[in-house]
């Protein structure tokens, strides 16, 4: 199973959630990506792309893009942060 590691910036970006059922979500997601890491779109916006590099993925957390990046060689989940959909273009 591969390996979940959270960035700094993931970590400020959760806790700017007040709802604990949005935040119950999110640790929903980031269980499913611990058993399926490829399940996350690669259909990405540029400006996502612009600011994470290219490789990420998104996993939809309404109303947030869960942006995440696995690394097959080494089976590490790399959660970089949520992004608002309204934001991503």
């Amino acid at each position: 199973m591969p390996r979940v590691e959270l960035t700094e910036r993931f970590v400020e970006d959760a806790s700017s959630i007040r709802s604990e059922r949005l935040l119950s979500h999110v640790y929903t997601a980031l269980r499913n990506l611990e058993s399926f890491p490829q399940m996350g779109s690669t259909d990405v916006p540029r400006s996502i792309v612009q600011e994470f590099g290219e490789g990420v993925r998104k996993y939809v957390v309404a109303p947030f893009d869960l942006v995440y990046e696995y690394d097959d060689a080494s089976d590490i989940v790399y959660v970089y942060g949520l992004v608002p959909c309204v934001q991503a273009r």
